[in-house]
C-alpha cells in the first residue's frame, strides 16, 4: 500500500510540555505533544462565541524530537506541517478501532505574539560549527 501523501498544517498552542522519550535498542528519540487549535465564530448577532478546540495528537522523531523538547513548552503557539498516521487496534471489548496521530515533518514558533532567536545545530556543511551571518557586500543596493 502506498504512503498517504496527505499533509496538514496545524496552528495552535501546546496543551502540555512535550514528552521526550527513547524507543528501541537504538534509543531513538521521539517526542509526543498535543496541540489545541480553535477558530472563532460569530452568532447571528455578530458576537463572538466560544468554539470547542480541536485536539491534535502529534509525534516527532530523532533530532527534530530533541529540538522540540529543548525549545517548546506548554502554551507555545506553533505552526506544524504533519502527515496523518492511522493505526488499527482491537479494544478490550473485541471491537476493532482506529487511532490517528500526526507525524511532524516541520514545526516552528508562531511569531504573531512572540519572538524567537534561532541557533543552528551541528550536522551542516560547516561540520557543526556555529557561524555568524556575514554582512552584505560593500555597495550592495538591495535590488537588481
Amino acid at each position: 500500500m502506498a504512503k498517504d501523501p496527505s499533509m496538514v498544517i496545524i496552528r495552535g498552542r501546546l496543551a502540555a510540555d512535550p514528552e521526550l522519550r527513547t524507543v528501541g535498542a537504538q534509543a531513538t528519540p521521539v517526542v509526543n505533544l498535543r496541540i489545541l487549535s480553535s477558530g472563532w465564530e460569530k452568532d447571528t448577532a455578530g458576537q463572538p462565541v466560544e468554539v470547542t478546540p480541536t485536539s491534535w495528537n502529534c509525534e516527532a522523531w530523532r533530532g527534530l524530537a530533541e529540538h522540540i523538547a529543548a525549545s517548546l513548552a506548554k502554551g507555545s503557539q506553533v505552526i506544524v506541517a504533519a502527515r496523518p498516521k492511522t493505526d488499527r487496534f482491537t479494544a478490550q471489548d473485541g471491537t476493532e478501532r482506529w487511532s490517528t496521530r500526526y507525524v511532524i515533518d516541520d514545526i516552528g514558533a508562531s511569531l504573531q505574539r512572540a519572538t524567537v532567536q534561532i541557533t543552528k545545530t551541528g550536522g551542516g556543511r560547516n561540520g557543526g560549527q556555529r557561524q555568524a551571518a556575514s554582512a552584505p557586500a560593500q555597495g550592495y543596493a538591495g535590488a537588481m
